[in-house]
């Protein structure tokens, strides 16, 4: 465990904190009541100089310091998942059926909460600390919106830093590479329209059965030809819908729903083109129309060499463990938006070995790594501070 204990922080406040938001989740695009709680904490527990809004409901809270300098900002999410919370032991378990803090968001909010009182209780001597709370990552939207936001050119960050907890490593490890930290994300709807028939003359209607059979055979061909040990890509089926709840109605319409990934930007666009052209000729043989839907697209994170040589100087200064990851991981981070554009970089901060993973419906976010976040972005701000001076 960290043995960062500033005495600016109130830990204990923090703690219910997070437990508040953990119990009050909110699905991205949702964010209103997350928001306001968020910016009545800071305006109580840190106050900021000013809180620039932006697209949705995300804001950003500024900390000035005396003389001009760099900006480095800090990002975190305010949205939670779909997943219905099976952790029945918690006294702060949410309260919404259906909806969880089951990626750690909660967690990531405190952290930066954490590091906005350091700096209320003593602005730095010079430069900017912008602390971002994004909504909609969850949908790969949030970051792009905010940082097309008219309001964002008040920020243009010198450095951008952002953090995402792992579980299956240790408590409070680091874990950060140059290049490629998390991956490109497409995910697409393949819409299939035909005609439907009585079940006992299907030769009278066109179903999509078994083209929606043939495309999920076609996505696991896809895959296999791309996927080598450096591009690590994927096609996975993730959702079919088709059909009505009678015995006697041969379907006329069905969905199949994929996510594509790749470390590359690139590959995935490739992946996605030979799929199509695929689909479009499965599609033709079962005389169907076709339409495709993109859902949700995740640039790949690019880490800067600079920023992950100070991620590894922060970790160094904590007396934190810090691992090189040799790979990228396959989950997409939509704060690849904010590194295409800005200096900057994410990194992992490990939150146990033997919990459950992220998106599962029994994952909540470890209290304990929360002065290691916390001390990483107090490091990484005062050096991104320090270089202009």
């Amino acid at each position: 465990m960290s043995e960062f204990h500033h005495n600016s922080v109130d830990f204990e406040q923090l703690k219910r904190m997070r437990q508040w938001l953990h119990a009050h989740p909110e699905l991205s695009r949702q964010e209103a009541e997350t928001a306001a709680y968020m910016q009545a904490q800071l305006k109580e527990h840190a106050p900021p100089d000013e809180i620039i809004s932006l697209a949705g409901a995300g804001f950003a809270a500024v900390y000035n310091g005396s003389a001009s300098g760099n900006t480095v900002l800090a990002r975190t999410e305010l949205d939670a998942l779909p997943i219905h919370e099976t952790n029945n032991d918690l006294a702060y378990r949410s309260l919404y059926d259906g909806v969880a803090h089951k990626c750690g968001h909660d967690g990531h909010m405190t952290i930066i909460a954490g590091l906005a009182q350091i700096y209320a209780r003593q602005r730095p001597a010079r430069g900017r600390i912008v602390l971002l709370f994004q909504p909609d990552e969850e949908t790969g939207t949030g970051a792009r919106t905010c940082c097309e936001h008219p309001n964002f050119k008040k920020i243009a960050p010198d450095y951008a830093f952002a953090l995402h907890n792992f579980p299956g490593f240790p408590k409070d490890e680091i874990l950060c590479r140059s290049g490629v930290f998390t991956s490109a994300v497409r995910y697409m709807a393949i819409k299939l329209s035909g005609k439907e028939a009585h079940s006992a003359m299907p030769e009278t209607g066109a179903s999509p059965a078994l083209a929606i059979a043939e495309i999920a055979q076609a996505s696991a061909r896809i895959q296999q030809s791309f996927d080598t040990p450096d591009e690590r890509a994927l096609v996975v089926p993730v959702r079919f819908d088709m059909g009505v709840p009678s015995s006697g109605v041969a379907p006329g319409y069905g969905e199949a729903h994929f996510t594509l990934r790749s470390p590359r930007n690139e590959v995935v666009d490739r992946m996605w083109s030979e799929f199509a052209t695929a689909s479009e000729e499965i599609a033709s043989k079962y005389r169907l129309r076709i339409e495709f839907e993109e859902i949700e697209i995740f640039s790949a994170t690019v880490n800067d060499a600079d920023a992950v040589a100070m991620i590894e100087d922060a970790a160094r200064l904590n007396g934190l463990a810090y691992t090189e990851l040799e790979a990228p991981f396959r989950a997409g981070e939509d704060f690849g938006e904010i590194t295409r554009r800005y200096k900057g970089a994410m990194f992992g901060l490990g939150s146990g070995e033997n919990i459950p993973e992220l998106h599962n419906p029994d994952y909540d976010f470890p209290d304990e790594i929360i002065p290691s976040g916390i001390a990483m972005f107090k490091a990484l701000v005062d050096q991104a501070l320090e270089e202009a001076s």
